[in-house]
């Protein structure tokens, strides 16, 4: 077994991180477990605590990150399948036929695509809002910081499976290997040592240039900063960051007589959302059905508040932890007045 575990990890030019026993009956012996998987996951995990960070600082249940994510997390997996099957079939594949339909959400055939997983992801915390009651632009606001962190540690796993690379730099010195098997047709022919565009260091450093940016902004700014025009900002960064580095994905299907991609539409549509949730939550124009945001002093009002109750609250645990200590020093003080009233009373006796 251990030979066949070994042989297992050993595949996939390093992509597979190790291997389990697996029943043959289900595809076995061994079931290789990816880095692009465990990435996923931590980029998933790693967010959503910053994100229950983000909602504590609000004066929130944390838990209710953890919540959202078990309405959230399988439609936004499923939307971000579904798109990248959508853009492989419209780039003519034949891998995804409804005579096999298992193959179309099996993520272990191909991948994922970010745009279809916040379509639906959204759809889902819109779902979760109406019926919780929770307060909506809070979690998004904190949901969508955690995805900056998410979306960045996933597209380590795209550099470990070979892919979302970008045409050839031309220089000797810049750009990232790709093996012969995991290149696109059109760049088959190349040199051996011919460098790509890295085009997921480029998302990913934007990505988390984008996070460090607007949380400095919300921890040195909190009291300014009103609910809502964090996620505005999201799609705005988000957006226009991949829609330039799109034009460096030849991976991605055209649209027919147009120099941009399909997915390129639809993060132009992300900035304009993102345009139009900023100037609402700011004041400047109005969302007919959506509540109307704080003013700057409400939401200073509000802020105050949060920081009168936080301070109570530190005040309180402190005055519970002298109180703690002071029963423990009494109770030291009876304990060592029993030990010294024993010796005495000896002494009286004899």
């Amino acid at each position: 077994m251990w030979e066949l575990l070994l042989q297992c990890a050993s595949q996939g030019q390093g992509r597979v991180a190790f291997c389990v026993p697996w029943p043959e009956a289900v595809g076995g012996p061994t079931l290789p477990i990816y880095w692009y998987g465990i990435l996923a996951a931590a980029g998933i995990f790693a967010g959503a605590f910053y994100a229950s960070k983000h909602v504590e600082r609000e004066g929130g249940d944390p838990d209710m990150i953890w919540d959202a994510m078990l309405w959230i997390l399988i439609p936004a997996l499923l939307g971000a399948r579904l798109w990248f099957v959508a853009q492989a079939v419209i780039a003519g594949s034949t891998a995804f036929t409804w005579d096999q339909p298992l193959n179309i959400i099996n993520s272990r055939l191909g991948g994922m695509n970010i745009i279809g997983g916040a379509f639906l992801g959204v759809v889902a915390l819109i779902i979760y809002v109406r019926v919780t009651k929770v307060n909506g632009w809070l979690v998004a606001d904190a949901s969508l910081m955690g995805l900056f962190i998410g979306q960045a540690i996933g597209r380590m796993g795209n550099y470990i499976n070979h892919e979302l690379y970008g045409p050839p730099t031309g220089s000797a010195t810049f750009g990232i290997l790709v093996p012969q098997e995991y290149r696109l047709p059109e760049f088959q022919n190349l040199p051996a040592e011919t460098l790509f565009h890295p085009t997921m260091f480029y998302e990913a450093g934007w990505l988390l240039l984008c996070f460090a940016g607007l949380a400095y902004i919300f921890w040195r700014y909190q009291d300014q900063v009103i609910q809502g025009v964090i996620t505005g900002w999201y799609l705005i960064l988000a957006g226009f960051g991949r829609f330039v580095i799109e034009f460096y994905r030849p991976d991605q299907p055209k649209i027919p007589t147009l120099p941009i991609s399909y997915s390129q539409i639809f993060v132009a549509i992300w900035v304009i959302a993102g345009i139009v949730v900023v100037l609402d939550r700011l004041g400047y124009m109005r969302i007919p059905w959506i509540a109307r945001p704080q003013t700057q002093r409400q939401r200073l009002q509000a802020y105050q508040k949060l920081e009168d109750d936080r301070k109570r609250q530190v005040r309180a645990a402190e005055k519970e932890r002298l109180r703690i200590e002071r029963r423990k020093a009494r109770a030291e003080a009876r304990t060592n007045r029993d030990e010294k009233v024993v010796p005495e009373e000896t002494v009286e006796e004899s």
